[in-house]
């Protein structure tokens, strides 16, 4: 099963730029449709639509991360991380850290990441120190950027409940 939604983001000086974001399931038989539907459900709110790689997300492609779609939303929000990016995107100015963040995180390089957004790697890389600064990671340590990367999966769960069914 394939799930898609527009999706509505918001762009710097306030304009929403329309997206769509895909979830697929797993290939089962027809018997079965309704588990590949859910699977599908879940894939979808991981994706982004911001970027090639992140509009359509495969469940079988998430493996492990597929759980956290199981933490309730108020859990994740709870997490001391997820807080603290909740936070810091609601700043003046830090969605673009929160974009610069989550395009390091998938690329693990400065300058994929500035070719990602379209901005060159000094203004990633100066969005990524406020990030730091804000957070208190190290995001060249493995470790906080690994925990940089969960919280961005959280923060995002945490503000997209399970799709409405239709």
């Amino acid at each position: 099963a394939v799930l898609a939604e527009r999706d509505a983001e918001r762009l710097p000086g306030g304009e929403r730029s329309r997206g769509v974001r895909c979830g697929v399931g797993g290939a089962v038989p027809p018997s079965r449709a309704a588990d590949s539907w859910a699977q599908a459900r879940t894939a979808l709110r991981f994706a982004t639509g911001r970027g090639p790689d992140a509009g359509v997300v495969d469940h079988d492609a998430l493996g492990p991360l597929a759980l956290l779609a199981e933490v309730p939303a108020a859990r994740l929000r709870a997490d001391a991380g997820v807080r603290a990016l909740a936070e810091l995107a609601e700043r003046d100015g830090g969605e673009l850290g929160v974009a610069a963040l989550d395009a390091f995180c998938r690329t693990g390089s400065l300058r994929q990441a500035a070719a990602l957004l379209h901005l060159h790697h000094s203004s990633v890389a100066a969005r990524l120190a406020v990030v730091e600064e804000a957070l208190g990671w190290r995001l060249h340590e493995p470790g906080d950027r690994f925990k940089a990367q969960l919280a961005l999966y959280g923060w995002r769960l945490s503000n997209d409940e399970e799709p409405e069914e239709g």
